[in-house]
């Protein structure tokens, strides 16, 4: 049991130095020599876990999201159908300090994607993901009866997704404009206007 544990302090001091490095400098200072140093561990040690920046990449956002998850399981989920849509669409969003580190973490990953073959897998996991769970979103309000019959279930889900990362890179970028009230509002008046009624009835 203290193994166990002494792994798991690792890993997190590891990707928590890691991300600071990459938050304040960029992902190219993020060398395996930089994060050995703020984690105060050898790079041999580091090599133990990863060897190249992109494999560190993978291993902090596997840490910030299984965080999230963690989380997110202890997130009580309101019965009514609206609120609930509601509740777990803000869970993805960066309306605090943790969701913000994760959705930082999300960003430099996703724009380091786009040249990296090593990364492209983890890439398409994630997206995939936010839109199976923008349709399950979908899916929670149809089966309530307040959607629409004519609604085309795939373009909405698709459409949430959208929704969800423009306002998370918006809140990254201008957060003095996308505040948490803010984005509340936007999810609100979204998903009134695909239901036509008030999220808080």
């Amino acid at each position: 049991m203290p193994k166990i544990v002494d792994h798991d302090q690792k890993r997190k001091l590891i990707a928590e130095s890691a991300w600071r490095i990459i938050e304040k400098k960029g992902i190219e200072h993020a060398s395996i020599r930089a994060v050995a140093a703020a984690a105060g561990v050898s790079p041999g040690a580091l090599r133990h876990y990863f060897s190249t920046q992109d494999e560190l990449l993978l291993f902090i956002v596997d840490y910030y999201l299984t965080r999230g998850a963690d989380r997110a399981k202890g997130i009580e989920i309101s019965r009514i159908p609206m609120k609930a849509a509601l509740e777990v669409v803000l869970e993805l969003l960066p309306t605090d300090s943790d969701k913000r580190t994760a959705a930082g973490v999300w960003w430099v990953f996703a724009i380091r994607s786009l040249t990296s073959p090593a990364l492209q897998d983890k890439k398409d996991e994630l997206t995939d993901g936010l839109h199976d769970l923008s349709r399950t979103v979908l899916d929670l309000l149809a089966k309530a009866e307040l959607l629409p019959s004519s609604i085309d279930m795939e373009l909405e889900s698709l459409r949430l997704a959208a929704v969800i990362e423009g306002l998370t890179v918006l809140a990254l970028l201008r957060p003095e404009i996308y505040t948490p009230e803010t984005i509340e509002r936007i999810i609100v008046r979204h998903l009134q206007e695909l239901c036509g009624h008030a999220v808080n009835e």
